[in-house]
């Protein structure tokens, strides 16, 4: 047996399902072995960079490793963009590639341990046949314990080497998620000494509240608080339904919301690590009593001062500060504070909107509330960043755990990429990604990924023909807006010209259509929606359509 065969069953003995990736001299051979011997999906990308957003997507969705390969020097190279994004979201993703041939001056030569460095990710380099399996069991432990992905550099000339002591005991199985940690009683009574004695608590959830499965709990202490509930963008409708929530904390928030974070004296947020756009810079908690609960030390303070940690799991927090509270006989205040606040957001939400669909375009509030509608229950949603997410963010309903947004380091176009992997993840239910003309240009031709691989794959282009934030500013600033506006070729002749179905939608009626290409499962599927740059309404009544 060859090393390469031993890389092979060694992935497969860490349960991997699918690799994402593009063959190349470093791993074909293990990759090829991979599917042959050993049954595992191979799922080939067009872009380098977009295999490890399919890892990334994969990861955040099913929960377990997404793996990404790739060749040499420029392979990886082209891998940067995405995996910092990975590292920023601590996404579970291993990214293998392979040192080059050890000759001297070989041109795809790259130092490997320092790209990962630069990156954020860690870096494992498997150094003889005989440690493979350990290494590789190495890798998948260290990147559940450390939350963030690992480069493992497998060299190109360890892999047709004869393996050596292949036949020993089984490397240990991944480690299980990280432990959850309990508060001590000292810490919830302090916590509770803080919230007792504000006027208007304020509870937050984060992306770590939805992993923990913290809802129960926090919805209990909040009615044990008479206080309302919020979540971060990426725990987005946690609490739907629910009277005591005023939806997204932060620049996302709507003037019900908004109105009450500047009344509210103290919060305290689970799992959420209040960043800046989570706190608007700070400015949204600052002069109030912050409690940060986080099962993660470091992410305790990172973006600004807080006036107490809690390092515990976010579930076992509240439900600690919830039994403390019962065991001493609280009861919830008397207050209409909760009644009052969801009336208001019930009024504000029945107001709505002033759409601005008509005159061949559609209102990108209008597209997300039909698609919402749209969409069976369940279904996954990415949105890749820009102007058009705030439409997406605000009016398009999601499931919690299944909605992600690859934007921790800003980079637009990674969306798509992200999508396929996460369509990749859980195929019984449609992934939508929503993403802007721009991003949505850049990750194109992953589309034919998703058609070669028959995944239940949605695109929504919220298409103004131009980079919409760049627009915005260069009107600001009083520039041309010509400057950032794009006459990009139609996409839905370029969705058919990959394989995929496609439909366009210029007018409200155009919804029809593409809401018949979604029940009838016409995936891959992408959807071009018209929409005006500018955001003017129609010139004439007349051109107003009803969306």
């Amino acid at each position: 047996m060859r090393t390469f065969e031993v890389v092979a069953r060694s992935l497969s003995r860490q349960h991997t399902r699918t690799i994402f990736g593009l063959m190349g001299d470093a791993n074909l051979a293990y990759i090829g072995a991979y599917v042959e011997a050993c049954g595992g999906e191979f799922v080939a990308a067009v872009a380098e960079g977009n295999a490890v957003s399919m890892a990334d997507g994969y990861a955040r969705m099913s929960g377990e490793v997404g793996v990404a390969s790739v060749t040499h020097g420029p392979a990886v190279t082209n891998c940067l963009t995405a995996l910092t994004e990975a590292v920023r979201a601590r996404s579970h993703v291993l990214l293998i590639a392979g040192d080059t041939p050890n000759v001297h001056h070989h041109f795809q030569s790259l130092d490997l341990e320092g790209f990962a460095r630069g990156a954020g990710a860690g870096y494992l380099r498997i150094r003889k046949s005989a440690e493979v399996a350990a290494d590789i069991a190495q890798a998948y432990a260290r990147i559940r314990s450390e939350n963030r992905p690992l480069l493992l550099d497998i060299p190109f000339d360890l892999l047709e080497q004869p393996a050596e002591n292949t036949g020993g005991a089984s490397p240990a199985q991944p480690m299980a998620a990280r432990p959850r940690w309990a508060p001590d009683a000292e810490t919830i009574d302090d916590a509770l000494g803080i919230l007792l004695s504000a006027r208007r608590p304020l509870l937050l959830a984060g992306r770590g509240a939805v992993e923990s499965g913290a809802r129960g709990d926090i919805l209990r202490l909040a009615r044990l608080l008479g206080a309302p509930v919020m979540t971060t963008l990426l725990a987005k409708d946690l609490f739907a339904g629910e009277p005591e929530n005023l939806g997204i904390h932060g620049n996302l928030a709507h003037p019900v919301g908004a109105a009450e974070i500047s009344r509210s004296d103290a919060v305290i947020s689970f799992g959420a690590s209040l960043n800046t756009f989570t706190t608007d810079g700070t400015a949204l908690i600052t002069g109030k009593s912050v409690i940060a609960c986080d099962d993660r030390p470091e992410a305790i303070g990172r973006f600004g001062p807080v006036s107490m940690a809690v390092v515990a799991d976010a579930a076992m927090a509240a439900r600690a500060l919830c039994e403390r509270l019962e065991a001493a006989g609280h009861a919830a205040p008397a207050s209409d504070r909760v009644p009052t606040l969801a009336g208001q957001v019930a009024e504000a939400e029945q107001k709505g909107y002033r759409s601005i669909t008509g005159g061949g375009t559609v209102d990108m509030r209008d597209a997300m509330t039909w698609l919402g509608e749209a969409l069976p229950d369940g279904a996954q949603v990415v949105t890749d960043i820009g102007r058009f997410s705030f439409a997406a963010w605000k009016h398009l309903p999601v499931t919690p755990g299944r909605f992600t947004v690859p934007g921790t380091f800003g980079s637009i176009g990674l969306g798509i990429g992200t999508a396929v992997g996460a369509a990749a993840a859980r195929r019984e239910v449609p992934t939508v990604c929503v993403a802007g003309d721009g991003g949505g240009m850049m990750g194109m031709l992953e589309l034919s990924t998703a058609v070669r691989h028959k995944l239940p794959l949605v695109v929504v282009i919220l298409n103004d023909n131009c980079y919409g934030a760049e627009y915005q500013k260069l009107a600001d600033l009083g520039l041309a807006t010509a400057h950032s506006e794009v006459a990009w070729p139609e996409f839905a002749d370029l969705a058919r010209s990959l394989g995929a179905a496609a439909v366009t939608v210029r007018h409200a009626a155009d919804f029809a259509a593409a809401g018949a290409a979604i029940a009838a499962g016409a995936y891959p599927l992408l959807i071009d929606v018209k929409a005006d740059a500018a955001r003017r309404r129609p010139t004439s009544p007349d051109a107003q359509e009803s969306a």
